[in-house]
């Protein structure tokens, strides 16, 4: 099976979600440390980034909503389909679909301003990059043979969520609290959907049309 037997998977799910519900706890309240660096991260943003790098830096922020990080998340899946990896295609799909559903359904709740700027909480730019390099991560670069190439994908992988991260920083709509806040509730949706992954892919083996999967 492509996703491997964890026992650290229900510690990982629920250590990321206390660690998210702390932090919206904290956030909410405008309290701590991380509310304060927030209220300074934002600040220095505003002032210290030229004009000339935030309009280089606008047509990343389609990330935000989401839309090209789903456009890349549906091309990967359809290319694994095709190589007959059909139920870890489904698995993305349904993955992503739900996780859009939820970031969307949490961010009405929280109405976040700082200084006077609405903050999409949490962050939608580090949720679907951590869902999209976790997916290539997990399914894409063990079929690599060779261990050198492996090792530059995963630095490659590594240095574009650093970016994305740095990124989410200085864009308009977002701060720490929510970069982080997005990047802990992605790995709980992770760990709880590879849990669904480890449970129904045997079963979805067995229905037609996914007979000559890989799972």
């Amino acid at each position: 099976m492509i996703i491997a037997k964890s026992r650290t998977r229900f510690l990982m799910l629920i250590l990321s979600l206390i660690l998210f519900i702390v932090i919206s706890i904290l956030t909410y309240r405008h309290q701590g440390f991380l509310h304060t660096l927030s209220q300074i991260d934002h600040s220095i943003a505003r002032a210290v980034v030229p004009t000339w790098l935030e309009n280089i830096m606008k047509p990343a922020y389609i990330f935000s909503h989401g839309l090209l990080a789903g456009l890349l998340i549906f091309v990967i899946a359809f290319f694994l389909w095709g190589f007959k990896f059909k139920i870890p295609a489904t698995w993305i799909l349904l993955t992503s679909l739900s996780g859009w559903l939820l970031i969307n359904v949490l961010s009405l709740f929280f109405n976040l301003e700082v200084n006077g700027t609405k903050i999409v909480y949490p962050a939608h730019t580090t949720f679907f990059m951590t869902l999209l390099i976790s997916y290539v991560l997990l399914i894409i670069i063990p079929e690599i043979q060779h261990n050198f190439l492996q090792f530059v994908c995963q630095t490659l992988l590594l240095l574009c969520w650093i970016g994305t991260f740095m990124m989410t920083l200085l864009a308009p709509n977002s701060n720490v609290a929510s970069a982080i806040a997005g990047w802990f509730l992605a790995i709980a949706w992770l760990q709880f959907s590879e849990n669904v992954y480890r449970i129904y892919a045997a079963d979805l083996y067995r229905r037609k049309g996914f007979s000559n999967s890989w799972y």
